[in-house]
């Protein structure tokens, strides 16, 4: 059996996946999008995710076909920037392909999960349209690394964007529940930010002399939050917060929602900043992209 023959722009990118894309034939190819960043192997993988890769927003074609010439549609050059970006990363072309279809897809109402983003410490204004919900762990390193570009993703948009953290110590780190009682007892004095800031800049110090040492900076009284702590006094909210987190479908952490959609993107400031706008211009027109 003859297999069918290959669409012609998928051809294209099969025959310069080893030589790579010139920046002049890229832009005769995909006229529309800016890849002079990339190097010539980029803009190879490029046209080949652009070329298997559906245009989500208003063109209903190949990403590579709405970025032709005569397309008019805004989103391609967008979602192109993305590509372009993860590429960037130093991402494969099936694993680009991978995260900008399930990025896309998450859109959908039937795809977002019911999350309650009041009861947490909050970061931003409360009216703020785009809630962004994070399930963390204070003993995960990737944790701390998240903890910097989602804050600053607030304050590069102030009023677009909130944040609310939430707890989820996992079974492997036995100092992350006492400190997401220590954060809770925070939280309750009004410091959460501060002591959440010490507990991942400290995560391999969480002993008890230690969280004492991170209260007493912040002017709370230590001991009087370790006892509580041990006590259990904050449990129903660590554990309200894991068992949302679970019935969410969360596994590992960070793992982050913007208004119930689940974040497939790197946790890093240009990618939070992008899922954002994106995410104030679907609620604007109640689960859809403006029109051109």
């Amino acid at each position: 059996m003859v297999p069918p023959p290959m669409p012609p722009l998928l051809l294209i990118a099969a025959l310069l996946a080893q030589a790579g894309l010139s920046e002049e034939r890229a832009r005769q190819i995909l006229p529309r999008a800016d890849l002079r960043a990339l190097t010539d192997q980029q803009r190879a993988q490029f046209l080949e995710v652009a070329g298997d890769t559906f245009g989500y927003a208003g063109c209903n074609d190949t990403l590579a076909r709405c970025l032709a010439a005569n397309v008019t549609d805004k989103h391609a050059p967008r979602m192109a920037e993305l590509v372009k970006a993860l590429l960037l990363e130093g991402s494969s072309t099936s694993a680009v392909i991978d995260m900008v279809e399930r990025y896309y897809a998450g859109f959908a109402k039937e795809k977002r999960q019911k999350l309650l983003d009041q009861d947490c410490a909050q970061l931003g204004e409360a009216k703020a349209p785009v809630a962004i919900v994070e399930y963390s762990d204070y003993q995960c390193p990737h944790c701390a690394l998240a903890a910097k570009p989602l804050s600053e993703t607030v304050r590069a948009l102030p009023g677009k964007v909130r944040l609310c953290f939430k707890y989820f110590p996992l079974p492997g780190h036995p100092r992350a529940p006492i400190a997401s009682a220590c954060a809770e007892y925070a939280r309750q004095q009004g410091k959460f930010w501060e002591m959440s800031d010490l507990l991942f800049t400290h995560q391999e110090e969480l002993g008890d002399s230690e969280l004492k040492s991170f209260a007493r900076q912040l002017g709370l009284d230590g001991d009087a939050m370790l006892r509580q702590a041990y006590a259990g006094r904050f449990d129903a909210v660590v554990d309200r917060h894991k068992k949302e987190g679970v019935a969410a479908g969360v596994q590992s952490t960070p793992t982050v929602f913007f208004n119930g959609r689940q974040f497939t993107l790197p946790v890093k400031l240009d990618f939070l900043v992008f899922s954002t706008q994106d995410e104030d211009e679907w609620q604007r027109n109640k689960g859809g992209w403006d029109k051109d």
